[in-house]
């Protein structure tokens, strides 16, 4: 039974993880940040974003 308890608080630790990182992911982008990971920075496009990149990018 300890081990269950055990097992599901790591869990729910790994899951409330992946939401604050989600969040982080979020917010950087609806603020139009970057996000470092290790020495790189990665910025990041909705797919709506992608698309008007492309359409603008065939148009001209």
């Amino acid at each position: 039974m300890e081990q269950l308890m055990e097992n599901e608080a790591f869990c729910m630790g790994v899951s409330v993880g992946i939401h604050i990182f989600q969040q982080k992911v979020l917010t950087a982008h609806k603020q139009r940040e970057g996000l470092k990971i290790g020495d790189n920075l990665y910025y990041i496009q909705s797919g709506r974003e992608r698309l008007q990149e492309v359409l603008e990018k065939i148009c001209k």
